[in-house]
């Protein structure tokens, strides 16, 4: 099972994500990394803007975000495409192209 976090940018520290409707999400996400071979995903927030949650894919911190609605808002029908454009965003950065998103 792979482990799934949610991290505040500022400091580090960890947080849960209590949402009612983030259970359903969050089991797809856990399901998505599995399949896709990622042990650990975690959800940083941004410090200027609380809604942002940037993606980190293993070991490997993303130029890509998702919006704090898809958690609180339990939209689990945009989890599998939100990650495979995370994926993309991991590929682009392991390619060397990351530099060109920015």
């Amino acid at each position: 099972m792979a482990d799934v976090t949610f991290r505040n940018e500022s400091d580090g520290s960890s947080f849960e994500m209590t949402a009612s409707k983030a259970a359903r999400v969050l089991d797809d996400i856990r399901a998505w990394a599995v399949t896709n071979h990622f042990d650990e995903v975690v959800f940083w927030r941004d410090a200027d803007d609380a809604q942002k949650y940037w993606v980190q894919l293993g070991e490997q911190r993303l130029n890509y975000w998702v919006h704090e609605t898809t958690f609180t808002e339990g939209q689990h029908e945009q989890v599998e495409s939100q990650m495979d454009y995370a994926r993309g965003a991991q590929r682009r950065s392991v390619a060397g192209f990351d530099k060109f998103d920015k």
